[in-house]
């Protein structure tokens, strides 16, 4: 039996059974904000469990054929009565999309839910409780739908974003819309994102948790895929020199090394942690305590920038068990890793760190890391991104198959790819010459980074190589979302940034 709750009588208790986030829609609403009038219904989670277990997702050969009839056993799920009732005066749905009629709504609303039990699916395999704890449905009662979309106050650029995915609305709507989102972010005393749509006015839909990664595919849209030869010629070249001459900011994001030395910028776009560089097997209760102190300190004081906690690297050079294998294998290693993260991420309730998972050999390792992720409830979702470290050559030629399985971005360790690629080895000072030779590395990744775009996946870069004025002219130019720096060279590096893109600039409108 599902439950079904209107939307403004939901109050602080409903939250484990209707979810945190539609309780806050709830918030508004009660103070007189312009809430859409809706409904909020919980998944039938005994009938989807129930279908689940009469088929087979242990062997891949069966997968898909028991995926198949079990979707076909679950759009046989009748319509429940008190949905009917709850909507028999209505015509019109809006579930980020508009139904018009409550058969296709709810066949709409199991097709969401199955596509969640499949993401699981795929992530940590079967589990007697993977129909547990399935997002509750918010469902809106419409009459003319004028025009959609999703919005957020970015405290970067000190102005809010807002996306229009259906219609034109009317540039007044658009001011009430930016009231509104700082308004509610004030009532609800912490940043959100919001989906609105104009219907009789703006109305609020839904609220998102918020985190920069929360709008990535956002600012790669407009700023990176747009960022292309034919556009820049397009522009008048004064205009554009200007720009650059006053917004030093730039379109490519620095992030802080933070893995030694302390927290002193003021201002960054995002910290990198590498985990490997504090936690040490030798000492680990003290380097653990140092590690866990340093996350929390660069969250606490970034709240609005993500930290990329990237899980320990042990390495003892190329060729050698190290990265996800060793963390796989070896348990004193990667237990108070995890343990540091469940702790950060849920008893600090630091939401802005993410996990950079590193040096994988095979889509093998990366499904194996993520069960093991997955059973500290460290799962992806809109508050928890997973990224993947591409050092080897394998991770660029089967970027697809990672994708497939699902990531939030990825990090190109240039210096290891290049040695993979140039076959030398990082730890021989004699052979670091070869670093250099970086026209191959330039010619491999370009398949790669395509891909990556097409996807809509960020992907940031990482080593001594982002200082070589060839490579990171490339990476502007293809699109990088960030670089990573240390810490001293944090001013020196957006200054380095802003020449590069102001010189692809010119050179495209000469």
């Amino acid at each position: 039996m599902i439950e079904i709750l209107p939307i403004k009588l939901l109050t602080d208790e409903d939250s484990p059974i209707f979810g945190s986030l539609n309780t806050s829609l709830a918030k508004l609403s009660r103070v007189e904000f312009p809430v859409a009038n809706g409904i909020v219904i919980t998944p039938p989670t005994l009938k989807l469990k129930t279908a689940l277990e009469l088929h087979d997702f242990g062997t891949k050969e069966v997968y898909k054929e028991s995926w198949t009839l079990m979707e076909k056993g679950i759009s046989n799920i009748p319509i429940p009565e008190n949905l009917v009732r709850e909507t028999q005066e209505r015509k019109l749905f809006y579930i980020g999309e508009e139904i018009k009629s409550v058969k296709i709504l709810w066949l709409k609303l199991l097709q969401t839910w199955l596509t969640e039990i499949k993401n699981r699916l795929w992530n940590s395999g079967f589990d007697p409780k993977i129909t547990q704890d399935l997002e509750p449905q918010i469902v809106i009662f419409i009459k003319r739908l004028e025009a959609s979309g999703t919005a957020f106050f970015d405290p970067i650029s000190d102005d809010s974003v807002i996306t229009v995915k259906k219609g034109k609305p009317h540039p007044n709507d658009m001011r009430k819309l930016d009231e509104l989102v700082r308004l509610a972010n004030r009532k609800l005393f912490i940043p959100h994102e919001y989906e609105w749509i104009v219907d009789n006015g703006v109305k609020l839909t839904r609220v998102f948790p918020y985190t920069p990664f929360t709008v990535i595919a956002n600012e790669m849209k407009q700023s990176r895929m747009e960022y292309n030869p034919t556009q820049i010629a397009s522009s008048p070249a004064p205009e554009s020199v200007q720009g650059l001459r006053n917004d030093r900011t730039g379109v490519v994001k620095v992030f802080l090394d933070l893995s030694q030395g302390l927290v002193v910028e003021k201002e960054v776009d995002g910290v990198y942690i590498s985990s490997e560089k504090i936690f040490d097997l030798n000492k680990p209760r003290e380097s653990l305590e140092d590690l866990i102190l340093r996350v929390v300190d660069a969250a606490n004081t970034f709240p609005h920038s993500p930290i990329l906690f990237k899980l320990a690297d042990k390495s003892e050079g190329m060729g050698q068990i190290r990265g996800t294998l060793r963390l796989l294998h070896q348990d004193n290693l990667r237990e108070p890793i995890l343990d540091a993260l469940d702790f950060i991420r849920y008893k600090k309730v630091l939401s802005n760190v993410h996990i950079v998972i590193p040096f994988i050999r095979g889509i093998h390792e990366f499904l194996q890391i993520k069960k093991e992720l997955s059973s500290k409830k460290l799962v992806r979702k809109n508050s928890l991104q997973i990224w993947m470290e591409a050092a080897i050559p394998e991770n660029i030629l089967n970027l697809e198959n990672y994708l497939e399985v699902g990531l939030d971005g990825v990090v190109l360790n240039l210096d290891e790819l290049v040695s993979h690629l140039n076959g030398f080895d990082l730890n021989h000072e004699e052979l670091i010459t070869y670093k250099n030779d970086v026209e191959g590395l330039m010619k491999f990744l370009e398949d790669g980074i395509r891909l990556l775009l097409k996807a809509k996946i960020p992907f940031i870069a990482y080593g001594s190589l982002t200082h070589n004025p060839h490579v990171l002219e490339y990476l502007v130019e293809k699109g990088v979302y960030g670089i990573v720096v240390e810490r001293y060279e944090a001013h020196s590096a957006k200054d380095l940034l802003h020449q590069t893109e102001r010189r692809i600039i010119l050179r495209k409108n000469l």
